[in-house]
């Protein structure tokens, strides 16, 4: 942000004030209709405005583009038959996954996609909450790239742009050691898109 107004005063000062007038307004349970990225037009947008625009302000543009290219890959599983259709299953015996802390939803997993391969735009699992009708709402998504096959072709953990994926080791949540990463893109997390937890999700 810092470098796209550089040498403009008044555009910073126009940032500044956006800024504030934001966060005088936002709170947990606002809406914000603007998408990730302005150039990116996304299935029924009107019907999940969450689009973060304070958290975006002080994210990196090459992030910011990621998230809108991962929202619009996963829009259509809004309709949870889509994502059936495309490999995602509630594993049996699973339930929905809740903490004092916040929750996570429900996990969707498409197991033909758990390797070594990391595709920034199709996430391993689906995360989503049930609402008062019984209907599952798509809230985020979840990347889970085994590591000892993705530790074999690279010497890096893998990023979400500039975010590191979280590191899990057996016996839980998963039974193999793994690289993963919560990614809030269809509901707010008032303590960062890239937290594990989020305090807006229940399993009431």
């Amino acid at each position: 942000m810092k470098n796209y107004f550089r040498g403009s005063y008044c555009g910073l000062a126009m940032v500044l004030t956006m800024t504030i007038i934001l966060s005088s307004c936002i709170t947990d349970e606002s809406s914000l209709d603007q998408p990730l990225d302005p150039n990116t037009t996304l299935e029924r947008a009107t019907d999940y405005p969450e689009a973060f625009s304070l958290e975006n302000l002080r994210m990196d543009s090459e992030t910011n583009k990621m998230l809108a290219g991962l929202r619009a890959a996963t829009a259509k599983y809004h309709r949870i038959e889509v994502a059936m259709e495309d490999g995602y299953v509630l594993p049996d015996g699973s339930g929905c996954v809740s903490t004092p802390s916040g929750g996570m939803g429900y996990h969707y997993v498409n197991f033909a996609a758990l390797d070594g391969e990391y595709d920034p735009t199709m996430p391993e699992a689906l995360l989503y909450e049930m609402d008062k009708n019984g209907q599952m709402k798509l809230v985020g998504v979840e990347f889970v790239i085994v590591a000892d096959a993705w530790d074999a072709e690279n010497e890096m953990i893998p990023y979400f742009g500039m975010q590191e994926f979280d590191k899990a080791f057996p016996p839980a949540p998963l039974p193999f050691r793994n690289y993963q990463l919560h990614v809030w893109v269809w509901k707010h997390n008032p303590n960062g898109i890239f937290t594990m937890f989020n305090p807006n999700v229940t399993c009431e």
